[in-house]
């Protein structure tokens, strides 16, 4: 299998930490509306499509649900607590790499290669939550040998990876260079005609989910470059993290990206490199 680059480009969106159901996500939406006004005058055809992990994750967390919100005696509070029990609980079945995390990713590379098979040139975009399990999904793609080959951004099933607002630069969730696969040969070394892989990190840095701080304080801007630092570009990985001021507080900063017009036009860059 190879990708053909005469194909439309494709984006999947994998969305993050979310209450409700499936039904309600429509971030893929959002990028097809803002790149179609950024590329009026371009010739750059593009679909999109999103990865929904939401349903997964609120089978797995339905019985303690169902069970604290019948303890509290009433609908209003139920709700409450069902919210909550949703939004930890999402992050905490990432934590655990249970049967969810599990199911998440593999049905999610599943996807991915689908696109593959078709030939499609693919782009991630992931947000949140979302970042971690593309990131782990992409570096177990990249392990498998047919894949991600020197030179030959034909063979990859994935060909960028974009994350907005993740919170991979945190301790609680044990992400580093040491995790990135090294797409370098055993013996060869990054040279001026090598093609990187290319990674691009939005922030802002009063992004409650990125710095960890429920206060919403500003976030250290080299707790990304400590975990991840050079070291990527050594691996064959371009890597670019990029602050992103969306003049939101708190928890609007972690949904401000979607609008965010550098955001879309990274997107937009990405996609007209093949």
């Amino acid at each position: 299998m190879a990708v053909d680059f005469n194909l439309p480009k494709k984006i999947l969106v994998i969305h993050g930490v979310q209450t409700g159901d499936g039904s309600d996500l429509t971030q893929h939406k959002n990028i097809e509306k803002k790149l179609k006004q950024q590329l009026a005058d371009y010739d750059l055809p593009f679909t999109t499509d999103i990865f929904k992990y939401e349903d997964i994750n609120d089978r797995a967390q339905s019985l303690v649900k169902n069970i604290l919100s019948a303890l509290t005696g009433n609908k209003i509070t139920g709700w409450i607590v069902s919210t909550a029990v949703d939004l930890v609980g999402d992050v905490a079945l990432a934590l655990t790499k249970g049967d969810a995390y599990k199911e998440i990713t593999s049905e999610f590379k599943k996807r991915i290669l689908q696109s593959y098979a078709k030939g499609e040139p693919l782009y991630i975009v992931a947000h949140s939550l979302g970042t971690i399990y593309a990131f782990d999904v992409v570096n177990d793609l990249m392990k498998d040998p047919e894949f991600f080959q020197k030179n030959k951004p034909e063979t990859r099933p994935v060909q960028g990876l974009v994350t907005l607002g993740s919170p991979i630069s945190l301790g609680l969730f044990s992400r580093d260079w040491k995790k990135m696969s090294d797409l370098m040969p055993e013996g060869e070394s990054v040279d001026e005609d090598t093609d990187l892989f290319p990674w691009r990190n939005y922030w802002d840095p009063t992004d409650p989910v990125v710095s960890g701080s429920v206060a919403g304080l500003p976030w250290d801007e080299q707790a990304f470059d400590k975990r991840f630092g050079d070291k990527p570009y050594n691996l064959g990985w371009d890597l670019r993290s990029r602050s992103v001021i969306t003049e939101n507080a708190h928890l609007m900063a972690h949904t401000a990206y979607w609008d965010d017009a550098s955001v879309n036009l990274g997107i937009r860059q990405m996609l007209s490199r093949g």
